[in-house]
């Protein structure tokens, strides 16, 4: 198999490593003592464990809860958390998903502070490697306090190991929270390498991006009470276009869009120049653990439609359909540009290919058709209409889809089990169509987000022509190519010209400066959802932006609860539980929760 990060417990499991292997390997040994720590396979293993802590992450539903739920761009499908998608009064300090979310970031840090305190007594071992372990662990540090600054404001700032029992835990302010995960990453952006010594590892273009992303969420607070509140500086902006300059320059690795925007979701590509950090999965069940589940919960449920033409496959996944995209993602994100840019054909399943052949199936329109295998037995159509037009009966009454569903007006909670299914996660590796435990990586950083970094912070600076640039580099990416062929549907459905079926649409996808001068914030924050759709990040764009409630509010029908203090989330009643001696509850909980 290509490289994993092994799954390795502190407390059961020490990692050794050699100079020859390209892959992290694991030694199981018994009766482990801090004083393994001060060795090198010790302090080797504690650093692989704090790498595996970001697993969690989508070894289950915490970031899709925590960053795509209740968005302008996701809402509760038909077996989704209504409490986080809707805001509603359960999402408090009692909810098992805050103090879980909590819990296993400080369980990272924890693993990241064992590493820093115990690398100095490590004897055996060469200096030059220490400076790669301390910039493993400070970037890997600053990850976790940026996940958890972003949700929950102020926050404990634990900086060092301790082997008792610690109760009487303050929060930091955030813009010391801030202060402190630059810190970690500009020491690690001096130290870590320009290519890992095993695949998986982070790099110095790893924390460039970061701090770049960093950088941006400190400076693009709008309102003087957030800015203080973070610590902006007048330079942050600044700062943003040095470290992203230096990925987009070559200057930390020859990193470049890949050319078809699909190419990216391509489960054999996995390993390719646009992916500058990814968190590791494999194949190999044992050290796969609970693998990544993310192909899990954006899918339909496609097999409810028939099941004698269309049955649950391993392509097209198990539906857990737990979010799915409100109509604002087909209305508006892509609105009028959506016949020119691929990323909407390409980011969803539009079609499901029969896989049983059936006589005498009745469709929606109430024909009767007969279906072999290969027959398109359910198609979602994007063209929008208020009422079954004669579009719709036209399709069907040529009967060329059992299931035909325009996606015409809002569909009600008990109609959400139908949506297209987002392309991004499936995992055709999984052995059987109910496995959950998936194989392909997370890849959480990516040079197509390092653009779109620069052309926000020239925005910002008011420079809209570098802006323009930028995105037109992402654009024109995701612009069709000459030559390439569109989907039939574009011009048998979607009233595409069938003259136009292979030319480029590179010039309706290029804009100017003065296309994104007018309330760039939210033209940037809907081109970010157009390119990084449903890849963890949407919730703490808008509320970095100060634009959550009311993008929420404006584009999320099922989210109507949301209120100004959902900006935060509420600190978990196991935490302030624990704390002795006690404080008062203005102190230890965000306002809204109490």
């Amino acid at each position: 198999m290509r490289k994993i990060l092994t799954w390795i417990m502190v407390t059961a499991a020490i990692a050794t490593f050699t100079a020859c292997k390209k892959y992290l390997q694991e030694t199981v040994v018994a009766g482990v003592s801090y004083q393994l720590y001060e060795t090198p396979a010790g302090i080797e293993g504690a650093l692989v464990s704090a790498y595996n802590t970001l697993r969690l992450d989508v070894q289950g539903e915490r970031s899709l809860t925590f960053s795509d739920a209740g968005t302008d761009l996701f809402t509760v499908g038909s077996d989704g958390n209504t409490t986080f998608n809707e805001y509603l009064a359960t999402l408090s300090s009692l909810d098992t998903r805050i103090g879980d979310y909590w819990d296993y970031h400080y369980t990272g840090i924890g693993q990241c502070n064992v590493t820093l305190d115990y690398l100095p007594k490590v004897t055996g071992m060469a200096d030059s490697r220490k400076k790669v372990i301390e910039a493993e662990a400070r970037f890997l540090r600053a990850w976790y306090y940026f996940d958890l600054v972003q949700h929950y404001g102020s926050v404990p700032l634990v900086l060092a190991s301790t082997s008792k029992v610690v109760t009487d835990f303050k929060r930091a302010p955030a813009k010391d929270v801030y202060a402190s995960i630059l810190s970690d990453l500009t020491l690690a952006y001096g130290q870590l390498p320009l290519t890992p010594a095993q695949q998986g590892r982070v790099t110095k273009a790893a924390a460039a991006h970061l701090l770049a992303k960093v950088y941006l969420a400190r400076g693009s607070a709008a309102s003087t009470t957030q800015q203080s509140i973070r610590g902006t500086q007048t330079s942050d902006m600044d700062s943003v276009i040095y470290y992203a300059s230096q990925i987009e320059g070559q200057q930390l690795g020859k990193y470049a869009l890949v050319s078809d925007y699909a190419q990216l979701w391509d489960p054999k590509n996995q390993v390719n120049n646009e992916v500058i950090f990814a968190v590791q999965f494999s194949t190999n069940v044992i050290s796969n653990g609970g693998g990544n589940n993310m192909h899990l919960y954006h899918v339909p449920q496609y097999d409810a439609v028939n099941t004698k033409i269309l049955q649950r496959s391993v392509d097209y996944g198990r539906p857990y359909r737990r979010v799915r995209p409100t109509p604002y993602v087909y209305t508006g994100l892509f609105g009028a540009t959506r016949m020119y840019d691929s990323r909407f054909v390409k980011s969803f399943v539009w079609g499901y290919i029969a896989n049983q052949a059936a006589t005498g199936i009745t469709t929606r329109a109430g024909n009767k058709v007969d279906v072999k295998v290969g027959d398109t037995a359910l198609y979602f159509s994007p063209v929008y209409y208020n009422t079954q037009t004669s579009l719709d009966s036209a399709v069907q009454a040529n009967k060329q889809y059992p299931y035909y569903l325009p996606l015409n007006v809002y569909q009600p909670f008990s109609y959400n089990f139908l949506f297209p299914g987002l392309r991004k996660y499936l995992d055709p590796s999984r052995p059987t169509t109910n496995e959950t435990n998936g194989t392909r990586d997370w890849v959480a950083m990516r040079y197509g987000e390092t653009l779109l970094f620069l052309a926000e912070a020239y925005g910002r600076k008011g420079d809209f022509d570098k802006a323009a640039g930028y995105i037109n580099q992402i654009r024109q990416r995701a612009a069709y190519k000459e030559g390439e062929m569109k989907t039939t549907q574009w011009w048998t459905i979607e009233r595409g010209d069938f003259n136009d079926r292979t030319k480029n649409t590179v010039a309706q996808m290029t804009i100017t400066a003065g296309d994104i001068s007018n309330n760039f914030v939210d033209f940037i924050l809907e081109e970010r959802g157009r390119e990084m759709l449903g890849e963890l990040n949407r919730w703490e764009d808008l509320d970095r932006c100060e634009k959550l409630v009311e993008r929420v509010k404006k584009y999320n029908p099922d989210a109507g609860n949301i209120r100004d203090y959902h900006v935060l989330r509420p600190i978990p009643q196991t935490f302030i539980d624990r704390l002795d001696p006690k404080q008062p509850i203005e102190q230890v909980q965000n306002p809204g929760y109490y």
